[in-house]
């Protein structure tokens, strides 16, 4: 990450934010200014940085239009926020990958603000001291780990600012998988694929229902 910025000589502080280098805005205004060749460069750099990092990507994407049509009637003002299911859904997942290759999982999240920190924090606390809090009934099916097996495999979830480069990582990759659904042939996307960065290429067909990238409240969606 270091090396790119300074091929394309950008301040070592400065974030590779995603929206911001799609949109050509704030610190990647200048982007906008150059040919549509350099851009190009700049784009298949960036991407062939990602690629070459030792990195799995996962995800849990929700449509919201179908979250809130699922459980808003059901249960209003106690439907839980879709970051809450996201967060479990994903990290139970990881930590099912994690078990099979014997690891642990430390968990880094974006600084959002004192409210948003200790959110996320509970979260966390709630899935490790607890397991999974969702229902046994339409859970079972994705065999879900023990309260007990969770706890040996997440070790620790700590705050980080978006400077930090594994955040970066995780931004640059979060827009193609979101986006995934309505654009399976975004070029960013198609790279994570041909490169087996997605934890969906690595995972036998058995496997991929419990533990792979989750689309969750679209229409067919595992």
């Amino acid at each position: 990450m270091a090396n790119f910025k300074e091929r394309w000589g950008i301040d070592e502080s400065i974030p590779l934010h995603g929206n911001e280098i799609r949109s050509k805005k704030k610190n990647f205004a200048w982007l906008g200014l150059r040919s549509e060749d350099e851009q190009n460069q700049f784009l298949q750099d960036l991407t062939d940085t990602i690629v070459q990092c030792p990195i799995i990507v996962h995800g849990c994407v929700i449509s919201r239009e179908g979250y809130l049509d699922r459980y808003l009637e059901r249960y209003g003002r106690n439907t839980w926020e879709m970051m809450k299911s996201a967060f479990s859904i994903l990290l139970e997942r990881v930590s099912k990958y994690v078990v099979l290759q014997g690891g642990e999982v430390m968990v880094y999240v974006e600084k959002a603000g004192k409210k948003e920190d200790k959110l996320i924090t509970s979260y966390f606390n709630e899935l490790r001291n607890s397991g999974a809090p969702f229902s046994a009934q339409t859970f079972t099916k994705y065999a879900p780990l023990t309260s007990d097996q969770i706890q040996q495999v997440l070790t620790g979830i700590e705050g980080k600012s978006k400077n930090h480069p594994i955040l970066q990582i995780a931004d640059l990759c979060l827009y193609p998988i979101a986006k995934s659904k309505d654009q399976p042939q975004n070029r960013a996307f198609q790279e994570l694929i041909q490169h087996q960065k997605l934890v969906d290429t690595v995972l036998t067909p058995d496997n991929l229902e419990k533990m792979g990238i989750k689309y969750y409240c679209f229409e067919n969606s595992r």
